[in-house]
């Protein structure tokens, strides 16, 4: 087609258009003259609430009255911008949902759960705070049994620190000369000599242990056991605090839930039996297979441990003896182990 043909086809096209009323398009990129600028795009805030669910790993369903507290802690600072309480929960699981403030915090949320007896005791806890998202999916907030006291005996000379490494609250202990680390957890203990790394600090040996740190994060891995990220917690495991308490044995079990402690020359027990509700305190005698006592009302006391790998049936945990407790003819089943340090 020609120049000339081109116009006279426009031309043509044109007077159509203006004989049926009708404007000729206009190409997508000419806006109207007098048309109001396109809007400026609105910054989203979210403030849609905090959902997730509050667990913990052994089969205890808590005495009636118990109250479950969630709070919403600032990610970076820890300071608290929100909270809620359940009340009168029994067994896990707990959903809960927390409303956000109407300004967003800058550096993310996180949350902290505790669950609290009838008589005001915490009985289980997170050990870190978990960090969340305002209408994202669910987040599980796994908890774990508190200390019975915030009081704990000194810590030895050194640089210790505790971490939450998956499922085991591992405490460590960081040595100078020689360079090595001494890893406590669950009764157990490993010592790792500093190695070679491109970043952090790490620590193993020849079977394939390994502990890997970088600031407040890490990773532990255990021989013949998949890797498990550790962040450090402020929380002492309660197994390492029985260590800081000088016991030389712990065991625990579920249904009902029970944890016993041996400490002491000569050896003395102190257990929290039926869900905490019973303390049980008497000095003991060793035995061929454990120990034997009489408390102070004159109920007989045994304690058979077998070395025989146990399982915890409610946290799956793996302890290295099988523990039978029995006070006054009631017979309490668990795990235990010696504590190592």
């Amino acid at each position: 087609m020609t120049v000339r043909s081109a116009v006279l086809v426009a031309a043509v096209a044109s007077f159509v258009a203006a004989c049926s009323g009708k404007q000729p398009p206009q190409p997508a990129s000419a806006a109207a003259p007098d048309a109001a600028p396109p809007a400026a795009p609105v910054a989203s805030t979210s403030n849609a609430p905090v959902r997730g669910v509050a667990t913990y790993l052994e089969r205890i369903k808590m005495p009636p009255g118990a109250s479950l507290q969630v709070d919403l802690l600032g990610a970076e600072s820890g300071a608290s911008v929100g909270s809620k309480t359940l009340r009168d929960v029994a067994g896990a699981p707990y959903p809960f949902e927390l409303p956000v403030p109407s300004t967003p915090h800058p550096a993310g949320y996180a949350v902290r759960a505790t669950l609290i007896g009838p008589d005001g005791q915490r009985w289980f806890e997170t050990p870190a705070p978990v960090g969340v998202m305002p209408g994202g999916n669910s987040v599980e907030v796994r908890m774990r049994r508190a200390a019975a006291s915030d009081a704990v005996a000194a810590p030895p000379t050194g640089p210790v620190a505790h971490w939450e490494c998956g499922d085991l609250g591992v405490m460590s202990r960081f040595d100078d000369a020689p360079k090595q680390v001494r890893l406590a957890y669950n009764g157990a203990s490993v010592t790792l000599p500093l190695a070679r790394s491109a970043s952090g600090a790490r620590y193993a040996d020849a079977r394939g242990n390994e502990f890997w740190t970088k600031g407040a994060t890490g990773t532990l891995t255990l021989a013949g056991e998949p890797a498990r990220d550790c962040v450090q917690a402020s929380q002492v495991s309660p197994w390492n605090q029985a260590v800081l308490r000088g016991a030389t044995f712990r065991a625990v079990g579920n249904e009902p839930g029970w944890t016993a402690e041996i400490a002491g020359t000569p050896p003395r027990l102190d257990a929290l039996l039926d869900y905490g509700q019973t303390h049980v305190t008497a000095p003991l005698k060793p035995a061929a297979d454990g120990y034997t006592g009489i408390d102070s009302t004159g109920r007989a006391i045994r304690m058979t441990v077998k070395n025989e790998r146990c399982r915890d049936g409610m946290s799956g945990q793996a302890f290295e003896a099988t523990v039978t407790l029995d006070v006054g003819g009631t017979t309490y089943r668990g795990c235990g182990a010696k504590l190592q340090d």
